[in-house]
Formats: structure tokens, C-alpha cells, sequence
């Protein structure tokens, strides 16, 4: 019965690891068909990206037309509806999907220079940020949950049973 918190655990932990995805700025590039995948930071306050952290106009806007996280094909009706609507963040003349397509950064820019970057770069594809740490905290989470449901079920093993692994 030791088995029973980490099958729970992987029974739960693993769908959610399986939900990600591509990294959004590389399916941007493939949607759009753009030359290279754009910086996190046309949506994000940094390029590590993360959950919480769309604080940029045209990320709050791909938001209210339906984005959700892990969900490319949310993103791809997103950036639909932005063609769609000629939608411009910042009022420039340039519609997002075109400043996109021209290497720009759809929320405006202090310089002109192309906000594009190597597809390596890319918003998970750094290894860390925000991502890991809510993993980790899931994962702990669920491990201490199931704990104390063997305990309150009484599938923990008391101190005085004998050790079934002994031979």
C-alpha cells in the first residue's frame, strides 16, 4: 500500500506535465508564418514568460479574445481574431499580425530594431521561471494531500507490523 501516494500522484501529476506545449512564440512564427518565433516579451513583462505574468497590452488583448494557457489552438483563434479585426495595440497604423509579420513588437517600441530572437530563446524554452516552481509546489502539494488520505483511511503502516520486504 506504500504505492498508493505516488500512483496518485503520478496519476495526476503526469496529465498535467503531458498539457504542454510548443512554445507559444514558436507557434505565433508557424501561424503567422513569420521568419523566426517573436520575443516572450510582446505579451510578457520578461522573455522567461510564466503563468501570471501577461502584462503587456497585446497579450491582455490575445487574453480577451480567448487565450488560454497550454492551448495552441486558443492562440491560433486568437491571433484570428486579431487579423480579423485589423486590431492595433498601439494605434501606430500597423495592425499587430502586420508589426508581427514586419519583426515588430505589436505593443510599440522605443526603437525601430526587429524584436525577434533565436527560437531557442523562447519562453519555456528557458528551463525556468515561474512553470517549475508551480510544478514543484503541485507535485508537494499532492504528495502531503496523500498522505493524509492514507492516514485518515489508515493505509499507513504502523510501527509494530512486520516489514513485508524481509525475506
Amino acid at each position: 500500500m506504500r504505492l498508493a501516494p505516488f500512483l496518485l500522484m503520478l496519476a495526476v501529476g503526469v496529465p498535467v506535465a503531458a498539457r504542454a506545449t510548443p512554445t507559444f512564440p514558436e507557434a505565433i512564427a508557424r501561424d503567422l508564418q513569420l521568419p523566426a518565433p517573436p520575443a516572450c516579451t510582446i505579451c510578457h513583462a520578461t522573455n522567461e514568460g510564466g503563468a501570471g505574468t501577461v502584462v503587456k497590452p497585446f497579450g491582455k488583448y490575445l487574453l480577451s479574445r480567448g487565450l488560454a494557457p497550454f492551448d495552441e489552438s486558443s492562440l491560433a483563434g486568437s491571433l484570428a481574431a486579431a487579423q480579423g479585426e485589423r486590431h492595433d495595440t498601439d494605434g501606430d497604423g500597423i495592425s499587430d499580425v502586420d508589426a508581427l509579420k514586419q519583426g515588430l513588437d505589436p505593443n510599440g517600441s522605443p526603437s525601430a530594431a526587429p524584436l525577434l530572437e533565436d527560437p531557442s530563446f523562447g519562453c519555456s524554452a528557458t528551463g525556468g521561471g515561474a512553470g517549475n516552481t508551480l510544478l514543484l509546489a503541485f507535485v508537494v502539494g499532492l504528495r502531503l494531500v496523500a498522505a493524509h488520505m492514507c492516514r485518515w483511511r489508515g493505509l499507513e503502516r504502523s510501527p509494530d507490523a512486520p516489514d513485508e520486504t524481509a525475506q
